[in-house]
């Protein structure tokens, strides 16, 4: 079909409303008075995989003081964890701030940007979700900021169509659905299972969650923030700097457990330690086994079980755990190899498709090479920085290949993306060039790299979503964060190419 409609222009184009698409729009204004951007999202509001994760008890598992923007801090977090409902306000108190949503567009997909090399611009191909309107918006610089998490993964078991009964995954949660007195089953026992099941079990009449692999479970407490300490965030100068300072200082100890060294395995040691301890103490006898994992600590992600709330609630006496492995969905229920369970509800806790929409957008560079060729070549995604490709100028991801780490916040990953984007694009919105690209051998060494760097990390010992089947790194940085922060601040300007040729 072709696109509808007048073609409109925008020297930036951002796809997606999470953290990165909102860290771009108020860092152009804040640093360089830039307000020439549009923003596209599928979803009905801002904010992403805050928006998408509405279960009851979803929280972040990073402190709050340090998951925000360093440039807007908020010192009126109420938790030093903050649940799902204070981080979507605080990204909606951003936008505002920053006056950015009279240049939102949302319920809209991207469905393809072509970079026209004669014009020296993108032209991005957009379908309204609700109208299915397709239409055309050009850009001189596009940004992808589609993030990780918000495209549910789901189990692969026969018989879904049979079940009869309510069917959702957790980042589709039925808030309109009663879960009083039900036979509940939930698949799944990663961050979003660990967190929601303490919520669930008071309310079921029989609750039976099924497991695949353990994970480690880290003890976590949640204590109300003082009115005196958020006093201090506010009043007193620096008192924040330093806040944030000693959290990404306590964060980065974690990075050590990554690494396959003497070192290495001795915190991993201690580390799995005080896991096991804190799952004997505060979890039932008759689920121990099951609980305990049968891999290095940190090899997978970790998850936090914060007060104890996720253990403490598996000692309920309508509580099942089990690793029996499903065979199909039944009506009104689900059955395994040795047995059938009723279920009432059936609720997937079965995690994301990690950069799905990254790997699905259809972007087309110089050529009309497609992003996802390019990657088959070269081995897996990947990008130079994190951020850029060659062969597609004018074009940058935000917590794109390799923006996680496993063990800090990711909003100082988005921050450095940001970052190190607006220097590179500097000449490009001054006037002072038409097209900026990363070269070929400075893109094809960093990946290098980067992948032999992965090697010597734990990761790569278990099987993992971090790490693809055929053994590419996509997912985690393995680097320390410091080095991160240097290559965003100060760029290697020698591995860019620029463009003075005005056509469009």
């Amino acid at each position: 079909m072709a696109s509808e409609g007048i073609v409109q222009f925008n020297e930036i184009l951002c796809i997606g409303l999470g953290f990165s698409g909102i860290c771009l729009g108020a860092q152009l204004k804040r640093k360089l008075h830039f307000t020439d951007i549009h923003f596209y999202d599928r979803n009905t509001h801002v904010a992403g995989t805050w928006h998408a994760n509405r279960y009851p008890g979803a929280a972040c598992d990073i402190t709050a003081m340090f998951y925000s923007f360093s440039f807007e801090t908020n010192p009126d977090w109420s938790t030093l964890f903050p649940d799902q409902s204070d981080i979507f306000d605080y990204i909606n108190n951003v936008v505002d701030k920053y006056d950015l949503r009279r240049r939102m567009t949302l319920q809209t997909e991207c469905e393809s940007a072509c970079w026209d090399s004669e014009r020296q611009i993108w032209t991005v191909h957009l379908k309204d979700v609700v109208s299915g309107k397709l239409f055309k918006h050009e850009c001189r610089v596009l940004f992808s900021a589609v993030g990780a998490l918000v495209i549910p993964k789901y189990p692969k078991i026969p018989g879904v169509e049979v079940f009869g009964g309510p069917m959702f995954h957790t980042a589709r949660w039925r808030g309109d659905l009663s879960l009083e007195g039900k036979d509940v089953v939930l698949i799944g026992n990663g961050c979003s299972g660990t967190q929601v099941v303490p919520h669930i079990v008071p309310k079921a009449k029989t609750f039976t969650q099924f497991i695949h692999t353990p994970h480690w479970l880290i003890p976590a407490t949640n204590p109300q923030i003082p009115l005196v300490i958020r006093r201090a965030f506010r009043y007193i100068p620096g008192f924040t700097v330093l806040t944030r300072a000693y959290m990404f200082s306590l964060f980065e100890q974690g990075w050590k457990l990554f690494h396959l060294t003497e070192s290495g395995a001795k915190a991993r040691k201690a580390a799995e330690a005080e896991c096991m301890k804190f799952i004997h103490e505060t979890g039932p006898e008759k689920f121990h086994d099951l609980l305990t994992p049968d891999w290095d600590i940190a090899c997978k992600r970790r998850i936090w079980d914060v007060d104890g709330k996720y253990l403490k609630s598996l000692g309920s006496p309508n509580v099942n755990l089990t690793k029996d492995s499903i065979v199909e969905f039944v009506p009104g229920g689900v059955r395994t190899a040795t047995k059938n369970y009723h279920a009432d509800v059936v609720i997937f806790a079965t995690g994301f498709h990690p950069m799905n929409d990254l790997t699905t957008l259809r972007v087309y560079g110089r050529n009309g090479e497609l992003l996802t060729d390019h990657w088959k070549a070269v081995g897996g995604p990947s990008g130079y920085n994190g951020t850029a490709v060659h062969g597609f100028p004018n074009f940058f991801m935000l917590y794109g290949p390799n923006g996680s780490t496993g063990h800090t916040s990711v909003i100082f990953t988005i921050e450095n993306n940001v970052n190190f984007a607006l220097e590179v694009i500097k000449p490009i919105l001054r006037g002072e060039a038409s097209e900026v690209e990363v070269k070929d051998d400075a893109e094809k060494t960093y990946t290098k790299d980067l992948q032999a760097a992965s090697q010597d990390k734990i990761w790569t010992k278990c099987n993992s979503w971090y790490v693809s089947d055929n053994g590419w790194n996509a997912t985690l940085y393995p680097w320390a964060q410091t080095y991160l922060w240097w290559r965003s601040n100060f760029p290697t300007w020698s591995d860019w190419s620029y463009k003075v040729e005005f056509r469009i």
